[in-house]
Formats: C-alpha cells, sequence, structure tokens
C-alpha cells in the first residue's frame, strides 16, 4: 500500500490549485471527510480529475446535479447555452462521455422480459467517483489493444485505486453481509446453486442475462487496466472481462469503452471466467431489480473484492449462499483451499498433541466483537490468501512430497475405484506420474502418521498403479485446456520454442498448453525425456498428452 500513498506524497502539485477542479472533486467524492472539509491538491479526487478535465468541463459538471439525469434541452438550459453556441456544447458533452467524466442513458424501462419502454433521448448523467468516472476513465477499446490515456496518464490509474481504498477505509466493518447496496454484489456459480425455493431468480446470472437481451456488451477490465498501467497487475488479459447490459451497453459502444455481444457469446465469456477461478459480481447501485453490468473479477486484481479482503470484512463481498463440505464426499484433497480466491479455509492435520488435547486452529475474528482499524487490516492479502496450512502443517505425507502432491486425496479417490480422478488429481502437481513413480524416494512414506500405530501406507505402490493408467490411452487423462482470456484469443497463436526436451522443458510444454498455447520443443537427442535411463518410454505418453510439436 505503500507505492499509493507516495501518488499522493509525490504528485506534482499545480499552485496554484485550480479552483474549479477542487470544488468538481468535492462535489463528486465520497470521502465524508472532503465532502466536510473540502478537497486539497495532494487529495486524488484532485490530481485524478486534473490530469484530463478541463476548466470548461468541470464547469458544466458543476452545474449538474450527481446521478440526475438531463436532457440535451435541459443541460443547455442549465448551462445557460445559447443556439449558435449548442453544437461545441454537444461536442464538449461527448468529450466528457468518452472520458467517463459523464455518463448517458436513454430513459429505458426494463422487466424480465426486456425492454418495455421506446428509446426516448440520450439524457446526461454525472457519475459518482466510484462506481463510476473513475472505472470509466481506465476503460477505452482500441484495436490495437493499446491505452494511450492510461499511457500518458498514469495518475488515472492510481486515481481509480485512491478512490476504491479511502472512502470505505473505516466503515466496511459496519456493513451487513451481502454489502447492502455498497458498490458491487457477488452472484455464486449458478450451476452450483440448488434448484429449490430458496434459489430465488435474483441470485442468477441468467436471469440478467434474459431480462436484457438484445441490450449487451463487454469492455475493457478497469481493474486490470488500471493497475498494470501503475506496475500492479496480474497476467490476465485486461480485454472482454466486463459485461455491460442495458444502457450500459449502448453508452460503452457509442464512446468506444466497449462492442456488443450475444446473449450466447455473454455465457461463453461467464464459463471461461468459471473455468479460470473469477467471481461474478454486480452492480446494485441504481435501484431494485436493476444492474447495469456483471464483472469476472479477479481477487488478485478485482478493486471491488479487495474492500473484504484488504480490510478483513468478508461481508463487503459475501453472496447470499454459503459453501459447505459434505463431508461424506470430501476426499481431503484440499484443492478447495488452493483454488478459493479469498483464502476462506485452511488445510490442517486435526492430529492430537502429545497431551492428548486436540490442535484447535484459529478462526476469523470478526469486527463486530472488538474495534476494527488498520491494525486489523491485510495489506499483504494477495500472498496471505495462497497460504494452503495452518502454521501446524497439513498432512504429514502432502508436505514431504516435493511435488506437493494431495496424496490423503488421491489414495481415498483410488480406494473408491475412482482412478482417472486420481489420476487427473496427482497431474494438477506432477505432469509426469509415472516418471516419478519410478525414481521416488517416498518421503511420503516416511512421514505417513499411520507409521507410528503399525506400518506407513504403501503410498508409492498406489501412486505407481495409478499412473500406469496414464500409459494407456484409453484410461489416459488429458487435462482439458483453459484460456485465461475472453474474447482475443489470436496471442495463444504466437510461437514459442522450448530448448530441451528434458524433464523442465517438457513441463514447461505442458503447463502452456494447457492455457492454450502450442509450443514447439527442440530436443537433439533421439527422444525427448532423457528418462529412457529408467525404462519408461515417455516420449510416447507425452507427445499425445502435451499435444504440442516434439
Amino acid at each position: 500500500m505503500k507505492k499509493y500513498e507516495e501518488w499522493n506524497a509525490n504528485h506534482k502539485h499545480d499552485n496554484p490549485p485550480r479552483e474549479k477542479i477542487v470544488k468538481l472533486g468535492r462535489k463528486i467524492t465520497d470521502v465524508a471527510g472532503h465532502i466536510f472539509g473540502g478537497v486539497k491538491v495532494e487529495d486524488p479526487e484532485y490530481w485524478g480529475l486534473a490530469e484530463i478535465v478541463s476548466d470548461e468541463m468541470a464547469d458544466i459538471a458543476l452545474a449538474m446535479k450527481k446521478r440526475t439525469p438531463y436532457t440535451f434541452k435541459e443541460m443547455c438550459d442549465l448551462c445557460k447555452v445559447s443556439k449558435d453556441q449548442e453544437e461545441h456544447f454537444q461536442k464538449t458533452l461527448d468529450e466528457m462521455s468518452y472520458l467517463g467524466l459523464l455518463e448517458y442513458d436513454y430513459g429505458y424501462h426494463y422487466d424480465h422480459h426486456g425492454r418495455t419502454a421506446p428509446q426516448s433521448e440520450r439524457r446526461y448523467i454525472l457519475p459518482m467517483f466510484v462506481p463510476g468516472s473513475a472505472e470509466l476513465f481506465n476503460m477505452e477499446e482500441l484495436p490495437d489493444r493499446s491505452n494511450p490515456r492510461l499511457e500518458d496518464h498514469p495518475d488515472v490509474a492510481a486515481f481509480f485505486e485512491r478512490m476504491t481504498y479511502i472512502p470505505l477505509a473505516g466503515i466496511t466493518q459496519m456493513v451487513p453481509p451481502g454489502g447492502a447496496g455498497v458498490g458491487m454484489h457477488v452472484i455464486p456459480v449458478e450451476k452450483a446453486i440448488s434448484m429449490e425455493n430458496e434459489a430465488i431468480d435474483i441470485e442468477k446470472l441468467s436471469y440478467w442475462l434474459e431480462k436484457y437481451e438484445g441490450k449487451i456488451g463487454v469492455g475493457r477490465c478497469s481493474c486490470r487496466a488500471s493497475r498494470k498501467a501503475i506496475d500492479d497487475g496480474c497476467a490476465d488479459d485486461d480485454f472482454g472481462w466486463c459485461i455491460g447490459v442495458g444502457d450500459f451497453a449502448d453508452y460503452c459502444r457509442e464512446t468506444g469503452k466497449g462492442h456488443d455481444i450475444t446473449k450466447e457469446e455473454a455465457l461463453a465469456i461467464l464459463k471461461r471466467a468459471e473455468d479460470n477461478g473469477f467471481v461474478h459480481q454486480i452492480t446494485n447501485i441504481d435501484g431494485e431489480n436493476k444492474i447495469f453490468g456483471i464483472c469476472n473479477c479477479n481477487v488478485e486484481i478485482c478493486n471491488a473484492l479487495r474492500t473484504s479482503q484488504l480490510f478483513n470484512t468478508p461481508n463487503m463481498s459475501r453472496s447470499a449462499y454459503v459453501a459447505h463440505v459434505e463431508k461424506d464426499k470430501c476426499v481431503a484433497c484440499g484443492r478447495c483451499v488452493e483454488y478459493c480466491p479469498a483464502g476462506a479455509v485452511r488445510l490442517g492435520q486435526k492430529l492430537c498433541k502429545k497431551d492428548g488435547t486436540e490442535v484447535q486452529y484459529p478462526k476469523q475474528e470478526l469486527p463486530d466483537a472488538v474495534k476494527w482499524g488498520p491494525e486489523k487490516y491485510d495489506f499483504n492479502y494477495r500472498d496471505n490468501n495462497r497460504i494452503n496450512t495452518h502454521e501446524t502443517g497439513t498432512a504429514p505425507c502432502k508436505s514431504a512430497c516435493p511435488a506437493h502432491i494431495a496424496v490423503q486425496g488421491y489414495i481415498k479417490m483410488a480406494s473408491q475405484g475412482r482412478y482417472k480422478d486420481a489420476l487427473a488429481l496427482i497431474k494438477k502437481q506432477n505432469p509426469f506420474p509415472a516418471v516419478c513413480g519410478a525414481v521416488c524416494n517416498r518421503r511420503c512414506e516416511d512421514a505417513c502418521t499411520r507409521g507410528k500405530i503399525d506400518e506407513a501406507l504403501s503410498i508409492d505402490a498406489i501412486k505407481r498403479f495409478i499412473a500406469k493408467q496414464d500409459l494407456n490411452a484409453d484410461t489416459r487423462y488429458i487435462p482439458p485446456v483453459v484460456i485465461p482470456a475472453s474474447i482475443h484469443m489470436d496471442h495463444f497463436d504466437e510461437k514459442i520454442a522450448i530448448i530441451g526436451g528434458g524433464p523442465a522443458g517438457l513441463t514447461a510444454a505442458f503447463y502452456l498448453a494447457q492455457t492454450g498455447y502450442r509450443p514447439t520443443v527442440f530436443e537433439k537427442n533421439e527422444h525427448p525425456g532423457g528418462l529412457l535411463r529408467y525404462g519408461i518410454p515417455s516420449y510416447k505418453l507425452e507427445k499425445d498428452v502435451l499435444d504440442a510439436d516434439i
């Protein structure tokens, strides 16, 4: 967080300050202290606007009420625009809309069956900062995928980050489950929702797509784009994840922030988001039964999900559904722990201590029980959410395995006859299980706690049996390809050369192939792998599995 605070301290402030920008920042801000005490030049409300907003634009925005629609005629009356000035005034409104200082709609009304009112004339709206102009400043969809606004004005990207932090610092602990209309609302993956009475339509993504069918678009993700611009991003493609609906889809198309898509294309984007482990969120600030977007968020980069993670107050991102473990089906593989984007659960041994007492693991401290301040925040949440185990550890066999394979998980699956599932679990961490089975030093068996009672399980023998399934085309497990992009698939045709077909090279090719690339492995020897001395013809297997050129 220190790097963001430096944007305030190191910014080159105007001297004297632009008073119209100061007033506009105070008008739009959600920061209580700045509403009553005023905006200073070191505040992001000032320097974020000052980067791209002219004094003429500020005059127009200052004349408007926040989140109130105005027709062009009403805008002319409001700003005292004469007839001969209307053409220039229209161009200025268009520029403000293109930047994102203004939004507009056409006054549509929607029910579950779609649009019910005819198109009216455009109505201009001065949005709040978040959700609103701070995101829109960072959205631009150009054919060459460049983002010149952020390249020329990186302060705009930092401004968006600050306006998702400062207004919420100190209040998130007071927000009830589901966010109470503050910011974003998490929608669970629909395929996991039980079709019972409590699973109401409004909680399902299909409800919104059916309601707004014919008015659906998609645009650049402002979170991914802005944080990449200030060197705090992740590896995600920032295009094609943010779905706009209704009037907002029109606005994005007409201002170059997005393009129209069909309901089927939207469903495909949502499916790719689920494959990548992203979180579906909707905006619910425009009144009952109305949204303007569906976001597909990576907790590593999303400024909305961050509010619950950084401030350590999960209610901000909680959905109406709560996950639970079905004990009779759980095999303790630990994949839920590794996949959960919010780090909601940890693995532990559940072993007894020497004195016979059970290990007690810590539970999340809740803000309604103690005073909640910055000392309770988790500024390192992105790393901490990746911690899989409590300090007392996880299953000793998994910890001892150099590949960190979920030993207890695949043994349980094997005992149930689910050999392909067991193989799939192993290949999450080890793409060449047959190879490792031949040369394994059995550290897992040395650590097996069953050995303290009688003798350790024959873990290596079980793994060898499962790994042999991969040598047979009928029982082989080939992982699905999960592409970390939404609409731009062409860069996965880029040529990637891997020099050397040893274990490291083949592993790199394997994981690249899983994400949609088609690498070419160059090997000087007759066969890749360097493993024939162990009597394992790995090249016959891996060429099929990788589907890469060798």
